[in-house]
């Protein structure tokens, strides 16, 4: 099924709440998150204040709108490198195309996960990562390594996966996206990953 191209008030739209992210997200970094303003995104987004309401409630708002379009993207980049049967060893391949995302956005994850976000941000991210590991786990059947309850299974990984992340994030280091995930999975799973 062909998807109808976007109209010209559709790309309008898009571009703007674009300009609004990339405001909030340049202001968080330079500012924190609580400092940021509504008037400050929209004085750096070169916008009129009621522009942004058109977008967003509020900066909440307009952060998880970011964050709910990167989520889903990395869900459809998986769905296309794996569309067949799973591969052994799919937990590591997960983590290493999170780490792998979180490298090619590494500003907007700073914001989300770093001292300087929003520690509110941050848990609504923990918690529907967990949701949708949950649902991996009961429907597809990752992680059967783990003998404990697919809620304490998903809290154990995702919080595993998000403190190593923030670590990446915010220490010096050198390490790449499938080293990350190489050290994530031999940690957690207790074997070297797939070489």
């Amino acid at each position: 099924m062909d998807i109808p191209p976007l109209t010209r008030h559709q790309r309008h739209r898009l571009r703007t709440l674009k300009q609004l992210q990339t405001a909030l997200i340049e202001l968080i970094l330079e500012k924190g998150y609580d400092a940021v303003s509504i008037q400050d995104i929209t004085d750096r987004a070169d916008l009129a204040r009621a522009t942004f309401y058109l977008h967003a409630k509020d900066k909440d708002e307009l952060l998880w709108l970011l964050i709910a379009d990167m989520i889903h993207a990395t869900e459809e980049e998986v769905v296309k490198k794996f569309s067949g049967p799973i591969p052994p060893q799919a937990e590591y391949y997960g983590y290493w195309n999170i780490f792998s995302h979180i490298e090619q956005n590494r500003d907007i994850y700073r914001v989300i996960l770093g001292s300087r976000g929003s520690s509110q941000m941050a848990h609504r991210v923990h918690e529907y990562m967990v949701a949708e590991s949950v649902k991996d786990i009961e429907q597809i059947g990752i992680y059967a390594d783990f003998h404990a309850p697919a809620e304490v299974s998903a809290q154990i990984i995702i919080g595993s996966i998000l403190s190593l992340a923030i670590w990446w994030l915010e220490k010096p280091n050198d390490y790449a996206p499938q080293q990350m995930a190489g050290m994530l999975y031999e940690v957690l799973h207790h074997r070297k990953p797939p070489a």
